[in-house]
C-alpha cells in the first residue's frame, strides 16, 4: 500500500503509446476474479477477440466501490448472475485496441469506463436519463475473456485487472493531465455525488444544503453544492476524521450523529399545529433546523422556512461492521426518514444509497406523497450523463474547483485488492484505489 499522493503527479497529455496486438485474442493478463462462492481472487486470463463496439484499455488506476466489499470479503457470497466476473465499478486506463464498430474511441486515448452506459439512443437517454441507460438490455451479456480452464469470464465495468474489456458507451475519452487515481474517483462515487448537486438538486446561490456521509459520494456532493452556491452546508457524518476533510472542502460545519440519537413517536397533537410530514420528535432534525433557521420570521415578509433548501443522502446500509465509529443506525433506513423529515416543505432531496435491508420501509404521511410539495430525486446514477459530465468534472478537477485529489485515501497494487477493499469497509481511509499496471 501507498499514500494516496503517489500516484497522483498527472500523466502526460500526449496519451501513452498503445500496444497493438491485432484482434487481442489470447493476450494474457492478470485479473481480480470471483469465479466460486468463496472470496475472489487473482488469477490469469485470456482476452477474448473485441467485437461490436467494444475497447480494450490497459487500466490504470479503479475505486474500490463500497458495495462491492461483502462479495470480496464474505467467504459464500453467492456468484455474480452471469458467472464469473472480474470486479470492480469502472477505471481509468489507456486504448490499446478498439473494435470494428467503434465510432469516436481512438488507440491511445486515456478513457474513464463509467460504472453506467450512456449509448444516447435508448428510451431513457433520449429523455435526458442516461445515468439509467438501458443499452445493457440490448442483447445478451457476452464473456469477454477465459479462465486457464477455458471457464467464461464476464466483467463489462470490471477494472480490478491489468486489461479491462468494455463497450464503447461505458467509457468516455479524457484529454487532461489530471492523475489516474484522480481521474478513478468519478466512476461510480464521484459522479454519483456530484450528479446529485449539479443535476438532480437545484442548488442556489445562498441556499442552506445538508449532506448526509462524508465518504467518496458525500463529499463529491459536497463540493459541487459549494460550486453552485451554497452558503451553508452542514455534512452529519459520525467518523471524525471524515469530519475534519469536509471542514476542509467546503463544509460550514459538521454535525456527528452518534450525538443526537433520540428519536421518538410524538404524542398526539391534538389541536396544536405540527408540521404535517412530522410524526416523530428527532434531536439531530430539530439540531439542523436550528442551525438552517431564518432570521425572518414573518411569512408576509417571504420568511418562515423551515428546515434547509435541499438534502443529499450518501449513507447506506452497512455491508460489514466498520473499524471506525458506526452511525447510530446501520441499516441506514433512519436516514432516509430523517432526510424527508428535515427537507422543509418545497424543498429538494436527493437520495443515492444503496444496502438497507430487505423489506425496509420509509414512512411517509399519505398527505405529504399525494399533496406535499417536496421534490425527492432517487438513483445511483444522481442524474449523471456521464459522456457530457465526465469532461467537465476533468475540467474543474484541472482547475482545482474538484479537490478529488483529497478524496483518494491510499493506493494499492494488484496483488493486495482484497487488502484495498478490507480498508474500504474498515472505514479507515477515504478510499481506496487499486493501480493494476503501476
Amino acid at each position: 500500500m501507498t499514500g494516496g499522493s503517489a500516484l497522483l503527479g498527472g500523466s502526460a497529455f500526449a496519451q501513452a503509446p498503445a500496444v497493438l496486438t491485432n484482434s487481442q485474442a489470447g493476450r494474457r493478463f492478470r485479473a481480480y476474479v470471483k469465479f466460486t462462492r468463496e472470496r475472489p481472487t487473482i488469477v490469469e486470463l485470456r482476452a477474448r477477440a473485441l467485437i461490436e463496439r467494444q475497447v480494450l484499455l490497459r487500466v490504470e488506476a479503479a475505486q474500490t466501490c463500497y458495495t462491492n466489499v461483502d462479495q470480496c470479503l464474505i467467504a459464500g457470497y453467492p456468484m455474480p448472475p452471469n458467472g464469473a466476473s472480474v470486479i470492480g465499478h469502472g477505471g481509468v486506463g489507456i486504448v490499446e485496441a478498439i473494435g470494428p464498430q467503434v465510432l469516436h474511441t481512438r488507440v491511445g486515448d486515456r478513457v474513464v469506463v463509467n460504472l453506467h452506459n450512456a449509448c444516447g439512443k435508448c428510451f431513457n437517454c433520449l429523455r435526458m436519463r442516461s445515468d439509467k441507460c438501458m443499452s445493457n438490455q440490448a442483447g445478451p451479456a457476452v464473456p469477454r475473456y477465459d479462465m486457464a480452464d477455458g471457464t467464461p469470464v464476464f466483467g463489462g465495468t470490471g477494472a480490478m485487472a491489468e486489461l479491462m474489456i468494455c463497450n464503447e458507451e461505458q467509457e468516455v475519452s479524457i484529454f487532461s493531465d489530471v492523475s489516474s487515481a484522480e481521474l478513478s474517483m468519478l466512476p461510480c462515487v464521484g459522479g454519483c455525488g456530484l450528479g446529485m448537486a449539479f443535476t438532480n438538486v437545484p442548488v442556489d446561490l445562498g441556499s442552506d444544503v445538508v449532506v448526509f456521509g462524508a465518504g467518496p459520494v458525500g463529499l463529491s456532493a459536497l463540493m459541487g453544492a459549494k460550486m453552485k452556491g451554497a452558503s451553508q452546508l452542514i455534512m452529519v457524518e459520525p467518523i471524525r476524521y471524515r469530519r475534519e476533510l469536509a471542514m476542509k472542502l467546503g463544509a460550514t460545519a459538521t454535525l456527528d450523529p452518534n450525538q443526537y440519537k433520540e428519536r421518538k413517536l410524538r404524542p398526539e397533537p391534538g389541536i396544536e399545529v405540527v408540521i404535517a410530514s412530522d410524526r416523530h420528535e428527532d434531536a439531530l432534525v430539530e439540531k439542523i433546523r436550528d442551525m438552517c433557521k431564518m432570521k425572518n420570521t414573518r411569512v408576509w415578509a417571504g420568511g418562515n422556512r423551515i428546515g434547509p433548501d435541499h438534502v443529499m443522502e450518501a449513507v447506506g446500509g452497512d455491508r460489514l461492521k466498520p473499524k471506525e465509529v458506526q452511525g447510530p443506525d446501520p441499516t441506514g433506513v433512519t436516514v432516509l426518514q430523517q432526510c424527508w423529515e428535515l427537507c422543509s416543505a418545497i424543498g429538494t432531496l436527493a437520495t443515492c444509497s444503496v444496502g438497507q435491508p430487505s423489506g425496509s420501509l420509509v414512512e411517509i404521511p399519505a398527505t405529504q406523497w399525494a399533496d406535499g410539495a417536496k421534490h425527492h430525486w432517487g438513483g445511483t446514477g444522481g442524474g449523471t450523463n456521464d459522456r457530457r459530465d465526465v469532461p467537465l468534472f476533468a475540467r474543474l478537477m484541472e482547475t482545482g474547483q474538484l479537490n478529488m485529489k483529497a478524496v483518494v485515501g491510499a493506493t494499492y497494487p494488484l496483488s493486495q485488492a482484497r487488502e484495498a477493499y478490507q480498508a474500504c469497509a474498515d472505514r479507515t481511509v477515504i478510499s481506496t484505489v487499486v493501480t493494476p499496471t503501476a
